[in-house]
Order: structure tokens, then C-alpha cells, then sequence
């Protein structure tokens, strides 16, 4: 069909033997296939004109380039040649299925970029047809004004299209199909109870019409039932019967289906089921697709939620994308049921089966899981991977690193720590030379006029075995992550002005825990001074909001420093820490008073 009005003389003539002009302006002219089709070689004049008026085949007109950047799926380069048709000749030589296809890429480039800017697009578009009359007569074409209506958070006024086309209003060949049904049910504003219910009934009436649902029609309603936590829903959804098979369908769509279904698997707790779905993933064929994404896509803890370049998506990249989404869900939920050995083997198969490096989310999990079990050698072997794998650990990871080397653990785990220890034959090996620590962390010295470092006390049960400081101190390996936490950030840990990395409180309070253990005063001071200038970088004008946040660790941190200030008789930085406590009204950890000092 074409759009058509009086288009110039030239074209009228062409087009007077074989289609009936209308007067009305755009409007649809109703031809038969065949004349159409005989009278494309005497349009090639049209077809082939430029700007000046002169036929040149070799030069392509805006309809080709338009066709050829829908193919592309290019939105910014669509959007520009769409604009520039608007203002020519060439708008009233649009078929309705060009303009379909146009609506249909911004649909996708929001589902696929959540970018508002498409749907701002695409009901430009849509307007724009209405305010120059053109008559549409597709279910195609509505099914894609029902998805921009759902996108654009109006499901009142996509449930009122399809009305329309039950009552045909739009011509008696516009009906509701599968893809209707599916344009509603894709409602990403969708997210309580009610929503779901309003859904499932359309979903009853999609059945009682003899359509049957397919994966594209599930998906959405197995992500909402697992979000508001209808299980029962959910099993029914994931034990219905499957029209259709994966294998036809493109490996990135199939990625995201299967993907969806291990979600919902993984909601019911049936861990054996997911991996069998990512199992199944990995047998489908690999995109040939191999342009690399030119930048990081955005992730959220579901496939869903990936952010993805919509030229991007057919690529393998982007299949693989899906596939390590899910492959972390499985781990994280191994993590959760503490089954660390077998999330570990996922990994590892991981990185052996996608050539694209775990998100910094996923090894995050497992530096949470091993530093509060204080792990020291599993997070050196995490933290090699992420530097192998060129993920840089952000602030979380680093402060978990830092902080889980000195923390002192409750008393169950450090019973758990002892046995383990015991079985490994640690407790009765000599003391390490590189293990020195003062007074406040011997264990072997009574507690009268002992000093205190800011470091918690070891239960007395524990005190009378040998060498236990090494099994729950690790200040060595404490200093080594904050060392490679400057490399990371390509800043010089001796230069206090640098602005490159800021160490937070929690991990100068580790770090200088660490520095005391290992009889380092002078370093003490020096993360002290770093401290300091940190938050009156922070806070020039008033109390540093890390005072109020951590007032256990700033505490310890000027009580650290006193002492190492009085170990190497400095009272010019005593008297300035001392003023400094005055300033910020830091109270000093009891026992211990600024009387005493």
C-alpha cells in the first residue's frame, strides 16, 4: 500500500493507468498486487530522483537509506533520515510497513536501552501519522502503538486499541493476535499484585480465544510472578506446556527466555532445574555476530535489566551477556546456601566457557562470603582473578579485603577458626618473624597497664593457645590490598595530597591496626595525616559526615595515633591530634582517657 496524494505530474501520469487517485490527501490508495507490481520498473525515475531533479540509479534515495538503516537496527540514524522524509516528496511514497518497521526499532531500542528518548521518538511518529491522516489497516502496526501505550506507563489506553481492533474499528482485518497479547503482557511498569492479576486475566482471555501462549508471552508474566512472590503462579507457568522450540528462535532471544525461566527456577528454589536450563543454553548456536560492544553495557541483578545497544543485540557479546547473567544468579544462590565450593567450580567453568571476565557484582559476592569466614588466602586468590580478568575492585571490595585481614570475629567463628586451624597443624608451628606486634596485641601479657591499640580483645578461653594472632590477624596481608588499592588507582601511597584514592575510615582504622601490630609508628601518622586531610577535603566548613557514620573506627583511629605519637615522643603531634579531637568532639574509646595520655 501506498501513501499517496498528488505528488507531482510526473508520478500522477505513472500512476493514472493502474491505481484510482483519490482526492482526499493522504489517504491509503487500495490497489492490486499485480498492477503494483508491473508499473515498479516505469517508477525507477522516482525511485532514483535527487535533490536536483536528475535521475542518478547510483545514488540512493532517503526510502533505501531509511530501509537499509532498519535492517541495521541503527535508531539515531532512522530517527534522522525518518525527520528528513517528513519534509520531501518521499513522505507520501511511505508504505505503512516502513512506517511500522520505524515504530517497531524505537520499541525496541527502549526495551533494550531503557532510553526515554525512543519512546518520545516513536510517538512522534505516531502523532504525526494522525495529524496528517494517514489510514493504517495492519494488526502490525497497532500491535506496536499497543507496545508504545504499555512502554510509556498508559496500559489504560493500550487495553482500549485492542478494543478497538475486537470491535473493528480499525477495519475488519485488524484482530488481536499473539503478538498483541505479547505487547501488552511486556509492561516493564508492571510491579505489584494488582498488575499481575489485571494480566492474567487477559492471559485467561488470550486461552479462551484458542491462542496459544508462547515464551515471549510467558516471560514477562514468570518475571512478575517471581517479583511479587506468587509461587503457585509461577510453578503453573513454568509446568505449562511449551508451543514452540528455542532452538528456532535467534541465540540471544533464546538466552533471554532461558535465562528468565532459571530466574523463576532459582525464585523456587530449585537450584538443579537452573542449571539444567543453563546447561541447555550453552547447546544453542553462538551468534556469528562478532562485533565487540564499544562499551561496558549496564547491569542489574536480572537479565532483564541488561542494558544493551539495540545494533548490539544480535551479537555474541551480547549472548554471552544473558548466559554470565545467569550463571551468576546460580552462583549467588550457592553463595547464599554456603555451598562455596561448588559457586568456586562455576566460576572457574565460567570463565573457561564466555570469554567475557565475571561482573565486579559476582566477585563482590564472593569477597562478602569469604571475608566474613576470613578466608585471607581465598581473597589473595579473588582478588588475582578480578586483576587477571582486568576487574578493578571498587571501594566495597577493597574495604572488605582491608577490613576482614584485622576484624576480630565473633566467638563462634573464631572457635570455627581455631579448629580449623588446629587441623591444619597451624597452631603448633613456630612464630613467624614477620608476625611482630606491641604490647596491646600480645596475648601472652596480663591485661593490667597493658596500652590499648584500638584492636578487639581475644576471649580469655582462646588467650593460653600458641600463636593465635596469627590466625586472627593478618597484618601483613592487610598492608599488601591497601598497597595494590594505590596501584589500582595509579596513586603514590606516600603522597597525603592525592586526590586519586581516598581511603575510607573503616579502612584506615584497618590499615593503621596493621602498622601498629607491626611496630610502625611513623606510618601510623602518616594514614593519620590522610585521614585528616580527607575529610577536610570533605568537609572544609563542619564535622565530616564519616564522624557520625563510623564513630567506633574514628575513635580507635585518634587513639592509634596518640600512641604511635608517644612511641616516638612527638608531643608537637600529640598536642595537634589532641586539638583535633577537640574540633571534631571525638571521645576516645574506654577505658582510656585523654587525662591518661
Amino acid at each position: 500500500m501506498l501513501i499517496g496524494s498528488s505528488v507531482g505530474a510526473r508520478v500522477s501520469t505513472i500512476l493514472r493507468t493502474s491505481l484510482v487517485a483519490r482526492s482526499t490527501p493522504n489517504t491509503l490508495y487500495k490497489a492490486k498486487r499485480e498492477p503494483v507490481c508491473a508499473i515498479n520498473a516505469r517508477l525507477q525515475s522516482v525511485w532514483y530522483s535527487t535533490a536536483d531533479g536528475t535521475n542518478d540509479p547510483a545514488t540512493p534515495t532517503l526510502r533505501q537509506t531509511l530501509t537499509k538503516a532498519l535492517l541495521q537496527n541503527k535508531p539515531q540514524e532512522v530517527w534522522t533520515l525518518f525527520r528528513r522524509i517528513t519534509h520531501s516528496l518521499e513522505w507520501h511514497m511511505l508504505t505503512e510497513d516502513e512506517i511500522c518497521r520505524t515504530v517497531r526499532v524505537f520499541n525496541n531500542q527502549f526495551i533494550f536501552e531503557h532510553t526515554t528518548d525512543a519512546l518520545m521518538r516513536a510517538n512522534i511518529i505516531v502523532k504525526l501519522c494522525q495529524e496528517r491522516e494517514v489510514k493504517t489497516a495492519t494488526t502490525a502496526f497497532y500491535n506496536e502503538c499497543i507496545r508504545l501505550n504499555v512502554y510509556m506507563n498508559k496500559r489504560d489506553m493500550a487495553c482500549e486499541i485492542k478494543e478497538n481492533m475486537d470491535a473493528g474499528v480499525y477495519g475488519v482485518d485488524v484482530k488481536p493476535d499473539i503478538y498483541t497479547y505479547t505487547s501488552i503482557f511486556s509492561d516493564v511498569n508492571a510491579t505489584t499484585s494488582e498488575d499481575l492479576a489485571q494480566l492474567v486475566e487477559l492471559y485467561d482471555e488470550m486461552l479462551s480465544r484458542g491462542i496459544q501462549p508462547t515464551e515471549l508471552v510467558k516471560k514477562p508474566l514468570i518475571k512478575l510472578a517471581r517479583q511479587v512472590g506468587e509461587h503457585r503462579l509461577l510453578k503453573a507457568l513454568l509446568e505449562s506446556p511449551d508451543t514452540e522450540k528455542l532452538t528456532t528462535l535467534h541465540g540471544t532471544t533464546a538466552a533471554r527466555m532461558l535465562s528468565n525461566r532459571a530466574q523463576a527456577h532459582i525464585a523456587q528454589y530449585d537450584i538443579d532445574t537452573a542449571k539444567a536450563q543453563l546447561e541447555e543454553l550453552l547447546i544453542y548456536h553462538i551468534p556469528k555476530d562478532t562485533r565487540p560492544i564499544p562499551f561496558s553495557p549496564g547491569y542489574a541483578s536480572g537479565s532483564s535489566d541488561i542494558k544493551i545497544p539495540l545494533r548490539f543485540t544480535r551479537t555474541r557479546e551480547a549472548f554471552f551477556i544473558y548466559t554470565r547473567s545467569l550463571y551468576e544468579s546460580i552462583m549467588r544462590i550457592y553463595l547464599i546456601r554456603r555451598r562455596a565450593n561448588d559457586a568456586r567450580e562455576l566460576l572457574d567453568d565460567m570463565r573457561r566457557t564466555i570469554y567475557l571476565p565475571p561482573t565486579r557484582m559476582a566477585y563482590n559476592w564472593f569477597i562478602r562470603f569469604h571475608a566474613k569466614r576470613k578466608n585471607i588466602q581465598k581473597l589473595h586468590e579473588i582478588h588475582d582473578m578480578m586483576l587477571q580478568d582486568g576487574v578493578m575492585p571498587d571501594e566495597y571490595a577493597y574495604t572488605k579485603f582491608i577490613t576482614s585481614c584485622m576484624y576480630h570475629p565473633n566467638a563462634q567463628r573464631l572457635q570455627k577458626l581455631v579448629d580449623t586451624a588446629a587441623r591444619r597443624s597451624i597452631l603448633d608451628a613456630p612464630e613467624k618473624a614477620d608476625s611482630g606486634h606491641v604490647l596491646s596485641t600480645r596475648l601472652d601479657e596480663p591485661d593490667e597497664g597493658v596500652q590499648r591499640s584500638g584492636l578487639p580483645d581475644v576471649p580469655r578461653h582462646i588467650m593460653e593457645l600458641a600463636n593465635i594472632h596469627n590466625i586472627v590477624y593478618h597484618p601483613q596481608a592487610c598492608t599488601r590490598f591497601y598497597k595494590s588499592m594505590f596501584l589500582e588507582h595509579e596513586a603514590d601511597i606516600d603522597d597525603l595530597r592525592s586526590e586519586k584514592c581516598q581511603p575510607n575510615a573503616h579502612i584506615i582504622n584497618a590499615v593503621m591496626c596493621a602498622y601498629t601490630m607491626l611496630e610502625k609508628p611513623v606510618l601510623v601518622l602518616r594514614e593519620f595525616q590522610r585521614f585528616v586531610r580527607h575529610q577536610h577535603r570533605l568537609s572544609p566548613h563542619q564535622a565530616p559526615s564519616d564522624l557520625m557514620k563510623s564513630i567506633v573506627p574514628v575513635a580507635h583511629i585518634f587513639k592509634m595515633a596518640l600512641d604511635a605519637a608517644r612511641v616516638i615522643n612527638n608531643q608537637w603531634m600529640v598536642r595537634k591530634i589532641l586539638a583535633q579531637m577537640d574540633v571534631w568532639e571525638v571521645r576516645l574509646p574506654n577505658p582510656v582517657t585523654k587525662e591518661a595520655l
